[in-house]
């Protein structure tokens, strides 16, 4: 893991408590089937709970992964649930899957305990058969805006 960014923190983190109740939760919505996008954000809202704190949970559990489509366009937009949440990871979490709602899909989101750039916290990575982009400091806006670029 890198270095923690000097500036303050701007969002809290979940209660590590919380998250590895959800993680139980989300081990158990595993096994019926893959942890698809549209399963966790359909399961987020039956429990009237934040789609990102289930991501935020599959990046810590060590056993749980989420399917590698990146859709036809080959794009899958990776968030830092680690330490990134208290510079607002979770808020970029919410607009992808905000995103991959109005899309329709189109596109896989995948998470990280660390993505290795935690001096410039909230860190995404859009990958396409192009390239990787990395965003530091990302805000939801620019992920939406990334997403639309690399989708165009």
């Amino acid at each position: 893991m890198g270095n923690t960014p000097n500036r303050s923190p701007t969002h809290r983190d979940v209660d590590m408590n919380r998250l590895a109740g959800l993680g139980m939760e989300v081990e158990e919505l595993a096994e019926g089937g893959p942890l698809t996008t549209d399963r966790l954000l359909r399961y987020a809202e039956e429990q009237g709970k934040p789609v990102s704190h289930y991501y935020a949970a599959v990046a810590l559990a060590t056993e749980l992964e989420l399917p590698a489509d990146a859709g036809p366009a080959g794009v899958t937009a990776v968030f830092c649930a680690g330490k990134c949440q208290s510079w607002g990871a979770l808020d970029a979490i919410d607009e992808a899957v905000a995103q991959w709602e109005r899309r329709g899909g189109g596109f896989a989101i995948g998470v990280r305990s660390c993505l290795d750039r935690c001096e410039e916290a909230a860190v995404c990575q859009i990958r396409t058969p192009a390239g990787t982009a990395t965003l530091v400091r990302v805000k939801p806006e620019e992920v939406a805006q990334a997403l639309d670029e690399a989708l165009a």
